[in-house]
C-alpha cells in the first residue's frame, strides 16, 4: 500500500507541476506542449488512482486521509484530462 501511495504522490506532484507552468506560460508553442504532456500524466494519474481504488478494501478505506486523497486526486485528474486532453487531440 505503500508503494501505490508514492506512486500517486509523485503522480500528482507532477501534474501540479505542470498545470503551475502552464498557468504561467506565455508562450503559445510551450503552451501547447504543456497541455500534451498535462493530459498524458492526468492520464497516468487516473490509472494508477483507479488501480488504487480497486485495491482499496471498502468503505473503510474511502474514509481514511489516503483514501480520500485517491478519490480528489482522481477527480482532479479525470477534470484535467477532460480539460486539456480535448485540445491536444
Amino acid at each position: 500500500m505503500r508503494d501505490t501511495n508514492l506512486r500517486l504522490g509523485a503522480a500528482l506532484a507532477e501534474v501540479e507541476g505542470l498545470y503551475s507552468a502552464l498557468l504561467r506560460t506565455a508562450s503559445p508553442r510551450r503552451r501547447r506542449r504543456l497541455q500534451a504532456e498535462l493530459s498524458r500524466a492526468a492520464g497516468r494519474l487516473a490509472e494508477l488512482a483507479a488501480v488504487s481504488k480497486e485495491r482499496s478494501e471498502g468503505a473503510a478505506v474511502r474514509r481514511s486521509r489516503w483514501g480520500r486523497r485517491r478519490v480528489l486526486a482522481e477527480r482532479g485528474a479525470a477534470w484535467i484530462t477532460a480539460r486539456y486532453g480535448r485540445e491536444t487531440r
